[in-house]
């Protein structure tokens, strides 16, 4: 576990919004970190090269609020490399990330740190809202368990990538997997093969938007990515695939049609 909170005891976090065209959403994402009820925190608003009113948006609150950053590409280079670029701009204790159209609720922050403390956890991730495009409950909460390990994330991925916080001594020594779609997923299931404690905070701590034409959204497309990790990235022999694959199909059932 990382010792920051034994070096300080108001460490700084470090917060990552890739955003691609997000316009529609992307002030409230923002908003959401500034309404933190914890306060020591960066924003790094990670531009994916958009030809819409983002960097506006984003610019006006930048000078609304001085702990708010907008960086932006080059050129288009997809929603794994602009995180990892973020984690190689962030100066925090620990880095926590939000996608551009979800929502923290005030009290994130403060809750996981609480948690990252009392567990000695290396990361910690929470339940969720699952809302729709005007921000409303569509689907029953996501609730997770208090602790998950490198099998059980096998099944389901119980860990959202706009809930996690992880420690610097993650941040620091992994990357998003750029060569794989769902590449968070890819990533929790390195940090928990490596050993390190992960905790789940209960508590409904994001609103996470599914939107219609999103990845998210397009669930075949997800499948197929989802056998390519088992049997490519992880090399996984067939019938544990098929197996693990039969769980990941029961999830999302109960996930999106119960």
């Amino acid at each position: 576990m990382s010792e920051f909170f034994k070096n300080t005891s108001d460490p700084l976090v470090s917060v990552i919004i890739p955003v691609h065209n997000g316009e529609r959403y992307i002030e409230k994402s923002v908003r959401s970190v500034m309404a933190q009820t914890y306060g020591n925190w960066e924003l790094l608003v990670i531009d994916d090269f958009s030809t819409d009113s983002t960097s506006d948006i984003v610019g006006a609150l930048c000078e609304e609020d001085k702990r708010v950053s907008y960086i932006k590409n080059t050129e288009n280079i997809g929603t794994a490399k602009t995180r990892n670029r973020g984690l190689e701009l962030s100066k925090g204790d620990c880095v926590a990330f939000l996608d551009a159209d979800d929502v923290w609720k005030p009290e994130k922050l403060e809750t996981q740190l609480r948690k990252m403390e009392s567990e000695k956890a290396d990361l910690v991730y929470s339940s969720y809202e699952i809302v729709n495009e005007n921000g409303e409950a569509i689907k029953a909460p996501y609730l997770v368990s208090e602790t998950v390990n490198f099998e059980g994330l096998l099944k389901e991925n119980v860990i959202g990538c706009s809930t996690v916080i992880l420690s610097s001594e993650i941040a620091e020594k992994y990357r998003f997997v750029e060569d794989y779609y769902h590449e968070d997923y890819c990533l929790w299931l390195n940090i928990l093969r490596d050993g390190y404690k992960v905790a789940g905070c209960r508590e409904l701590l994001v609103e996470w938007r599914l939107i219609t034409d999103s990845r998210s959204f397009d669930k075949r497309n997800s499948a197929l990515y989802r056998w390519r990790i088992y049997r490519e990235y992880l090399k996984l022999p067939l019938f544990k695939s098929i197996r693990l694959f039969f769980c990941y199909f029961i999830g999302g059932i109960k996930k999106y049609y119960t």
